[in-house]
């Protein structure tokens, strides 16, 4: 038998073992770059289908809310990651990761008052032209020059306030108040004037009856006026300013006065762009007014109506005041009623003529007032603020005085109040929004917004 021996060495398994050595080595190292180029492979592709994801929720803005109102914003509702995944399938990769909404950057004020600005550049100046509040102080400018204000304000705090209402709303007539007056004035004399403050409380009456209103003279708050005259004030201020910020205050409240709804706006009224209110909240809401007043629904809408009022009746004192042939009746008027004071007082309260004229034409501008006052507010029609022999010059209707308004209203609160309409009509507006996706142990993220809240 032939012995083997165990330590002899056969040269070709040697090679084949060393072979087999530096194979193992070489694919253990191709095996992990294949592994690496394959996770760097999948690691680019879910970011660009995280990018592609992102870039379709930006894109599927709220198309309407940007029609009307130049806002680009979406809701987080119906957010899923099917463009997600189909970016990951394209590429022929399954989805490995979970995809998730790591952050939301919701839509602010600051967001809002960029979005008006960017909405009126494109749009042209024409919007917020300042006719309005041009028109209103010059008309608080002329009734301080000739001190008409400051007269009414005495006339109201004097005994003749009283004496004139009951002249103008009694039952008696003219010639029984100077009958009462004793032999100190003679009826004969004043058959003509007799026959003018006649004719006044006549008018008083008539348009308290054709309006259906149970209001007495004596309810003239002129407290109240002044206090409206005051906030009104503050329009008057922002002639005197050009700044960007002023600019944006005319934008702010010409967006919000013409482009919201209102509660007393008249038949076919829509927003800016045509769009019909009820295509967007259906049922008639008074937004425009809680801008205005910070008060919902009707209480907003009456304190609005009840400025309107005051602005009325300021603009019909001015038109009386200017005409001069009334403005001389009114004196003449004043002058009698003024004997008919000190005569029935006797001689203890003594007025001065030109504080009851005043007075007078304060109580024909109420009359006057509410013609326009109800063309207005329940026609849906334009009132007459200045006239020219007989021509209107300027009219105004109720959106010409919700602009005036909100010009007398604070910006951040207008950009707040309107805000929170907008998100009750259209849900939590977001402006922007962060993606993240998971694959093996390391998270992958995208963040991106609209530039033009940038």
């Amino acid at each position: 038998m032939k012995k083997i021996n165990p330590h002899k060495r056969n040269k070709h398994g040697a090679s084949s073992l060393f072979l087999a050595i530096i194979m193992s080595a070489v694919i253990l190292v191709e095996c992990t770059f294949v592994a690496f180029v394959w996770n760097l492979d999948y690691a680019l592709s879910v970011n660009t289908a995280l990018k592609n994801e992102i870039e379709t929720i930006l894109a599927d803005y709220n198309r309407q809310l940007y029609s009307v109102y130049g806002i680009y914003a979406f809701t987080m509702d119906g957010i899923d990651g099917e463009c997600f995944e189909k970016a990951l399938e394209i590429n022929g990769l399954n989805s490995q990761s979970e995809l998730f909404v790591s952050g939301k950057q919701k839509f602010t004020c600051d967001d809002l008052r960029k979005a008006i600005d960017s909405y009126f550049w494109y749009r042209g100046t024409g919007f917020s032209m300042k006719m309005v509040v041009e028109n209103y102080s010059d008309m608080i400018s002329e009734l301080d020059k000739n001190g008409v204000l400051k007269q009414v304000g005495q006339f109201m705090k004097s005994p003749a306030a009283g004496y004139v209402s009951k002249i103008l709303t009694g039952s008696e007539k003219a010639e029984e108040w100077i009958k009462k007056a004793g032999d100190t004035l003679n009826l004969d004399e004043l058959t003509k004037e007799a026959d003018d403050i006649d004719s006044l409380s006549e008018d008083y009456k008539n348009a308290i009856k054709d309006f259906g209103l149970d209001i007495d003279v004596d309810i003239a708050d002129w407290e109240s006026l002044l206090k409206t005259l005051s906030i009104l004030e503050n329009s008057r201020q922002l002639m005197t300013d050009d700044s960007p910020a002023v600019l944006t205050k005319f934008n702010v409240s010409f967006y919000c006065a013409y482009n919201f709804d209102c509660e007393f706006k008249p038949k076919g009224d829509a927003s800016i762009n045509g769009t019909g209110f009820d295509a967007i909240h259906g049922k008639k809401k008074a937004d425009c007014e809680y801008f205005i007043t910070g008060r919902e629904g009707m209480a907003g809408a009456l304190q609005v109506e009840f400025l309107v009022a005051h602005v009325l009746i300021i603009s019909c004192m001015l038109k009386d005041y200017a005409d001069e042939k009334f403005r001389n009746t009114i004196y003449v008027i004043a002058q009698v009623i003024s004997e008919i004071i000190t005569a029935l007082s006797e001689g203890t309260v003594k007025i001065d003529p030109r504080i009851i004229q005043a007075g007078l034409i304060f109580y024909c501008a109420m009359v006057q007032s509410m013609k326009e006052f109800w063309n207005v507010m329940y026609k849906g029609g334009r009132a007459e603020i200045f006239a020219y022999q007989g021509n209107k010059i300027v009219s105004w209707g109720y959106r010409d005085f919700l602009y005036l308004f909100c010009l007398c209203t604070p910006v951040d609160k207008l950009l707040g109040r309107s805000l929170e309409v907008l998100e009750r009509d259209y849900g939590e507006l977001c402006k922007g929004l962060t993606l993240e996706a998971d694959f093996r142990g390391n998270t992958y993220s995208v963040t991106k917004s609209y530039r033009l809240y940038g």
